[in-house]
């Protein structure tokens, strides 16, 4: 790359340089920031880390000890993440009337309904795709907490037995509002 003092010749070389460094500093300074914080817990959001509890607004679940969590930007919904503590396992979580249902019949290979203290747990399992534009390995699994504020903890693996996180978060579900579920979350 040329220098400005080399490209003073040329009056567009000169212009063209100056845009790329000003675009480069622009995106440093975007990027930068927002890789380096997290972002808070939104209000009525809770994590305690040593008894791998979270709730929210109308729910409460528990995950493997030794997961952590960090807060994802949403755009229209609340979203997160929890990585077990080898980092090898990734559970998100969505979570708002915009969210709509991730576990869903439709589509579904496996597919239960549960009820807990009068609130419904969907749990699915269904084929995800690749990512390269045909059906592949992964499977997206699911539990949808419909009446709980449209809440949704998913992941994506081939390893049948990484379905069990999803099933514990289940079990371990307890209401604690009730919302009406929102047009996509039906």
């Amino acid at each position: 790359m040329k220098h400005a003092s080399q490209t003073s010749g040329d009056p567009n070389r000169q212009a063209q340089y100056m845009r790329m460094w000003t675009w480069f500093w622009i995106s440093y300074a975007l990027l930068g920031g927002s890789c380096a914080r997290h972002l808070p817990l939104p209000k009525g959001v809770t994590w305690n880390a040593k008894s791998a509890t979270f709730a929210w607004w109308a729910g409460q679940v528990n995950l493997p000890v030794g997961f952590t969590y960090q807060v994802d930007q949403g755009v229209d919904t609340f979203e997160g993440r929890f990585t077990s503590a080898d980092g090898k396992l990734v559970i998100r979580h969505d979570i708002g009337e915009y969210a709509g249902a991730w576990a869903r019949r439709d589509k579904a290979f496996s597919f239960r309904e549960n009820v807990i203290d009068g609130a419904r747990v969907w749990i699915a399992k269904r084929e995800w795709p690749d990512g390269k534009g045909r059906r592949g390995r992964p499977t997206l699994v699911a539990v949808t907490f419909p009446d709980s504020g449209c809440a949704n903890f998913f992941l994506e693996s081939s390893k049948p037995e990484d379905a069990t996180s999803i099933d514990f978060i289940a079990r371990s579900f307890r209401p604690t509002g009730r919302t009406v579920p929102g047009a996509l979350c039906h």
